[in-house]
């Protein structure tokens, strides 16, 4: 269906429509009720995604979602007053929240389309945008938490981030040359060996890693990882080092390829991965590279020596990935970084200016996102610490340093609630369940439980400790709501996604055969014992 929706009219014109279409409602020529009557269904529900406007027609008719682009999860002060306020008109609206996902932006909810507009504008202003964030184009680019602050990094992801964000979406005005892809398309870069981009499940991932001879930082390139309803893989290595110099070219250079010579006609093919196993890796890699060689924006030229190598290994032995939430020393004397826990990573409009607050008042202005759905304050003196965690709005509110041991790790896809896909509603559940789990069970380790509520798995049910994902199932003859569980996923160097291993389990009455389940595996395979 997208392939004709394209051929009938091109996707970039939401970046036009989607201010005329609030401008006609704005006006009081229409009403929403006329307008939705009198435009395109294919625009209003599809076309308009490439704006980063999202209809949720089946869930929230004439409420939209709007879907950020954040590169590396960089947030000023002055950009989350702006977004409280945008969202702070809504009131108490049980539509109107903002979701962190697991590509470390944001995603606003409840939005009225007239609004849309000025939203649009103002966070483009603000150095952000909204632009290509929706069906088949680049995403957010996804880049390190720590960058710049972290004693063990190998490379600062915050410029090179941008600059891949700034190269596919124009800026975040729009670029028409990367508006008509065969399939979404996303980018992670690591800055350390703890890769809390999470590499290993996107198209391009850019492991950071020195040179074995010359010591210069750079990255391993790794392709293909990506989730759907039919398949889950993990990325494959393309035996590729790229200085930070290349990165923009070896970008370039694969959308390039990947736009022109991808699938169109099966979209559960249309991923890169299905590519570089037609063709071969082999065939894959040189073909990236002579495009490197002669592309005409980035490329070095044909009379020039293209500066990278093979994949290229660290010295030392592989290390675990380290947590990022509580209080951490960083590289700078003097300071320290706070992670910050967000329940499955939903907030409200006054929660987002407290945020802003916050990073006005302890961390120069400044907050990251992460793609567990929690957030971080860089540059906290060491001697405001305790000030900071003395906020009543941290020592008594609901986002904490150290949580739990299943809270600590929990992710949730926006579920049945609000997307039009999904099978079961995942938040709220995921927090019971996290609550329910802690109370019944002593537990030593930390373990990482992600939820989505469908195949798709935005949540990323496939890299946690223990998955869970929206399934139909059965109770007592009647279907029911249900989950299928993974197990064994894996982040960091050592990353690798999980296998299914409970089918059907369901849910409902207090999800008892759910939390048995889950139970029997704490105690199974992480030590936990029963209070």
């Amino acid at each position: 269906m997208q392939l004709q929706i394209k051929l009938k009219k091109d996707g970039s014109v939401a970046w036009r429509e989607v201010h005329e279409l609030a401008a006609l409602l704005r006006s009081g020529q229409y009403t929403w009720e006329e307008l939705d009557l009198a435009t395109d269904t294919d625009d209003m529900d599809q076309r308009l995604k490439y704006a980063g406007i999202f209809h949720r027609r089946k869930r929230t008719p004439g409420r939209f979602m709007m879907r950020m682009r954040i590169p590396n999860g960089l947030l000023t002060s002055k950009q989350l007053f702006f977004i409280s306020e945008a969202m702070a008109k809504y009131g108490d609206d049980y539509e109107a929240v903002v979701d962190i996902t697991t590509r470390q932006n944001l995603q606003l909810r409840g939005l009225k389309l007239e609004d849309t507009s000025d939203l649009i504008t103002g966070l483009v202003e603000l150095g952000l945008g909204s632009y290509s964030s929706g069906l088949d184009n680049v995403r957010n680019v996804v880049g390190s938490p720590l960058a710049g602050i972290d004693s063990l990094e190998d490379f600062d992801t915050r410029q090179i981030c941008k600059e891949i964000n700034d190269m596919v979406t124009g800026n975040n005005k729009g670029n028409p040359e990367w508006a008509n892809l065969p399939r979404k398309f996303n980018i992670a870069v690591s800055g350390s060996r703890d890769d809390y981009a999470h590499t290993h499940i996107n198209d391009i991932g850019l492991q950071a890693v020195r040179h074995e001879k010359t010591g210069e930082a750079g990255f391993n390139v790794v392709l293909g990882g990506y989730f759907s309803t039919k398949r889950a893989a993990g990325s494959v290595d393309l035996n590729l080092w790229v200085p930070p110099g290349q990165v923009l070219n070896l970008c370039y250079s694969i959308l390039r390829i990947f736009r022109d010579h991808g699938h169109r006609k099966d979209r559960q093919k249309a991923r890169l991965l299905w590519l570089i196993e037609e063709w071969g890796l082999e065939t894959f890699r040189n073909a990236v590279l002579e495009e490197m060689q002669t592309n005409a924006k980035y490329g070095v030229g044909e009379e020039n020596s293209l500066p990278v190598d093979g994949e290229q290994r660290h010295a030392e032995p592989s290390f675990e990935r380290r947590d990022y939430l509580g209080v951490h020393r960083q590289k700078q004397t003097g300071y320290s970084w706070v992670g910050l826990h967000v329940p499955v990573g939903r907030f409200r409009a006054f929660e987002i200016h407290e945020l802003g607050r916050l990073a006005e008042k302890y961390s120069g202005g400044e907050m990251r996102l992460t793609v567990e759905q929690n957030v971080i304050f860089p540059n906290v003196r060491d001697e405001e610490v305790a000030s900071l965690l003395a906020d009543p709005f941290i020592a008594g509110g609901r986002f904490k340093i150290n949580p739990g041991p299943i809270a600590r790790g929990l992710v949730a896809c926006t579920g049945a609630q609000f997307c039009g896909v999904g099978l079961v509603e995942t938040k709220t559940r995921a927090i019971e369940l996290a609550e329910k789990l802690e109370a019944a069970y002593d537990i030593p380790q930390t373990v990482r439980m992600h939820f989505s509520g469908c195949p798709n798995s935005c949540g990323q049910s496939q890299v946690a400790d223990i998955g869970l994902m929206g399934a139909p199932a059965k109770k007592d003859g009647k279907a029911v709501e249900g989950v299928d569980v993974f197990l064994g996923g894996a982040v960091g160097e050592e990353a690798a996604l999980g296998e299914k291993f409970l089918k059907n389990v369901a849910m409902g009455e207090e999800d008892s055969d759910v939390l048995s389940a889950l139970g029997e595996l704490l105690v199974e395979r992480f030590g936990a014992v029963k209070k």
